[in-house]
Formats: C-alpha cells, structure tokens, sequence
C-alpha cells in the first residue's frame, strides 16, 4: 500500500485503506520493490487490559503471544519462533477438540552432538545439483566434527523409489479431480494406495528407531527462473548443466509428504552466484518440535540465513 501521513486516516474502515496488493506482486518473491512509496505493515499489539492468565481457555503458547504483543510486534518475529507458532496452530479442529488435544513430544536432544543424523544428498527420482550435494556434505563434515553421529546412508532407508510411485499415485487423482480428460482410478485402487502409505510410514517409524533427523535437499535445484510455458509437461530446470523434468523435483517434498512425516527447512550456505542454499529436517512422526529445534541448532551453531550480494 502506499505510505501515508500519520494521522487518523490510517484507521481504516472496510475498504478506506486504498489498493492493497499482494508483496509478491511488487516483489517477485525475490527482489526489493522496483516502485517507490511501497510499505508493508505487518505488526500486532495485544489489547490493552488484557490478562491472558485470567483467560481460563488460553494454552501456556497463547499466554505467550499475548506477553510478547504488550508492544507492537512484527508478525516476522512472532513467525521466526516456530516452536511457538507450533503450539498455537496446531491441534484439532474445533468440533473434535472437545474430544482430544494434541500433546507433541519435546526435541529429542537439546545438543547437535547427540543426534543422530542421516544425510541424504540423492534421490533415484531426481536429480540434484552439485552444489547443493557439496553443501549438505560440508554440513556433514561441519557435524562429525561436533560428534554427531552421522550417516551418509542406512539399510534401514525406506524404498524412495517405490515410496515416490506411491506418492504420485495418489498425488495425480488428488491434483486432477475434476479436471477435462483427468485419468480416473478406482476405489480399490484408490484403497490399494493409501495402504501402501501407512506401510512406508511404519517402515519410517523402524528408520526412526535408529535415527532422530533426516537431512536432505528441499529441491535439486536452487531459485531458479520461473516458467509459465503452458504445457507444464514441457518445463524444465537446468541442473548441472542439463535440463531436467520439471515436476521429477516433487521426489524430495515427497520424502515428509506421503508418509506425513514433519519437516523443517533450515539454510546451509550459498552457491557461487551467491543464492541460498535450504535443506529440509524431516524427523518421526509427530515429532515435529525435533526438527524445529535441530534446524534452531544449526542456526545457532554455523549461522543462519545470509542475504545474497544484490538483493
């Protein structure tokens, strides 16, 4: 929205505020804004009066938020605080909630050299850039030598190639639906599918035996330019030098998606062209606070994200 004088004109009712337009419509998701006079206000301020131990209903993370709203505060930082925004957002819905909560385990470890760690730098369904690859085992040796005990592979590794079929399997019908000449599968297919996912989750659960944190790429490739090209089929992204499908980049989300495994996603470092390079933390099922807190660990250990020379 465009920046204004302050005064009683920014207490905005209904449409008063003027255009309001989406960041990434100015930004690209990438860049600084090419216009000027661009604001962003994103800050919320607890009411005042409020006492958030005298509300019966609060959880001990509401209480929290409320403590930390006392001043005005930027929704960025309140987000930064993952953990937190865990035990506000997440747990059932509000017809079910009278029957269950959701209570998470707390992290495994509170210290890197107690973990233990599996770093997967390749999947049979993707390919991956090199320089991704070099940094995930930088981040090994960076790991060995606080004693973590790290893996670059495990008999106990689930079948990626046989659980990214099952995964697409499901995917398609679930993306198609409704959609001109989308492929129909049956019920019993259907079924057939959504039983192989609880198997891979089981063999996860045995992986998870042995292991607290899977580090691996969130995608083998870097940002990279978009392409609207209307045949998605036709799109591809250029990954050491070769062009590669497009979409055979799903194989790497798919690794937490299908088996619904937490993942978190924490920076490693930079290419040489100097844009950031993100792994992602995927841990045992519904032990998301442990990946929140290895990827808080690494922030604080080796630094977190750095912005790239020119943006």
């Amino acid at each position: 929205m465009r920046a204004e004088q302050p005064g009683h004109q920014h207490e905005w009712l209904d449409g008063a505020a003027g255009p309001v337009v989406r960041p990434y419509t100015l930004t690209g998701g990438r860049v600084r804004p090419a216009v000027g006079g661009f604001d962003l206000v994103a800050f919320v301020l607890a009411a005042a009066g409020v006492d958030p131990y005298g509300q019966p209903g609060l959880q001990p993370e509401h209480r929290r938020l409320v403590e930390y709203a006392r001043q005005p505060v930027a929704i960025v930082d309140l987000a930064a605080d993952l953990d937190l925004a865990l035990g506000v957002i997440a747990g059932p819905e509000p017809d079910e909630a009278k029957g269950y909560r959701l209570d998470l385990a707390r992290p495994r470890h509170t210290d890197l050299a107690n973990y233990r760690v599996l770093v997967l730098d390749q999947h049979p369904a993707a390919t991956t850039d090199s320089e991704i690859r070099g940094a995930l085992d930088a981040l090994a040796t960076q790991l060995d030598g606080l004693c973590a005990q790290v893996a670059r592979s495990s008999d106990r590794l689930p079948d990626l190639a046989a659980q990214h079929g099952v995964y697409m399997g499901l995917l398609g019908p679930a993306m198609s639906r409704g959609a001109p000449g989308a492929e129909v599968i049956n019920a019993h297919q259907w079924m057939n599918l959504l039983d192989a996912q609880v198997a891979f989750r089981r063999r996860w659960d045995e992986f998870f035996e042995a292991f607290d944190v899977v580090v691996m790429p969130t995608l083998g490739s870097v940002a990279f330019p978009h392409d609207d090209n209307p045949d998605t089929n036709a799109r591809t992204l250029q990954i050491n030098g070769e062009a590669t499908p497009y979409f055979g980049q799903l194989a790497w989300p798919g690794v937490a998606l299908l088996p619904n495994l937490p993942s978190t996603v924490a920076p490693i470092g930079q290419t040489k062209g100097g844009l950031p390079i993100g792994v992602q933390i995927m841990g045992p099922y519904l032990e998301d606070r442990t990946t929140i807190a290895f990827a808080g660990l690494l922030e604080r250990t080796f630094g977190g994200f750095k912005r790239p020379p020119g943006y």
